[in-house]
């Protein structure tokens, strides 16, 4: 399994969500760049680029930097 993790750096994460076809709207939320639509979080709801700290291949699953939705992705997606 290939997941990918990252500090809270800007440059990086604004490189990574590039290589997935990603983009940052003006409200500051990630945003698919062909259709605009905004991308959804693990949990459903919409994710901004500062609450990004995950995302899991395949799917492109996106997780929030925080502990509850953390804990949440481990137990979804990493845990067999």
């Amino acid at each position: 399994m290939f997941e990918i993790t990252f500090e809270n750096n800007p440059k990086t994460k604004k490189f990574v969500l590039s290589l997935f076809g990603k983009d940052i709207d003006g409200e500051g939320f990630i945003i698919e760049k062909e259709s605009k639509e905004r991308v959804l979080g693990s949990n459903g709801q919409e994710i901004s680029f500062n609450e990004l700290g995950v995302i899991k291949n395949g799917s492109e699953i996106y997780g929030k930097d925080n502990i509850v939705s953390l804990v949440d992705f481990y137990k979804r997606y990493l845990v067999k």
